[in-house]
């Protein structure tokens, strides 16, 4: 899978979260094991467009955000890992409020 950022871009995720290379990797495959998931259940109108025409406008900040909390989840912080979902969570639903 091809994400938006290039190898030093992750290298540099993986040290500040203290990842292995194995963790690193494993935490690369569950990003793509998810996307998988949401392509397969993907609305009808989406149908037509391949797993990788549907990833290729991911946004870097998209990748940070499932690096983050799949790379706190492997090093063992399953707890901050939740707390960074819930935030995010909270920050899109006001980001949608303030749009309407």
């Amino acid at each position: 899978m091809k994400f938006p950022v290039d190898d030093d871009t992750l290298a540099a995720w993986s040290s500040l979260l203290g990842l292995t290379e194995a963790q690193r990797a494993s935490t690369l495959t569950e990003i793509e094991k998810t996307l998988r998931v949401g392509y397969d259940h993907r609305p009808a109108e989406l149908r037509h467009f391949s797993f990788e025409e549907l990833i290729a406008d991911m946004g870097v900040d998209e990748l940070a955000l499932m690096f983050l909390v799949t790379g706190l989840r492997q090093t063992g912080h399953p707890e901050a890992a939740e707390a960074v979902e819930i935030r995010a969570a909270v920050a899109e639903l006001q980001a949608h409020h303030e749009a309407d």
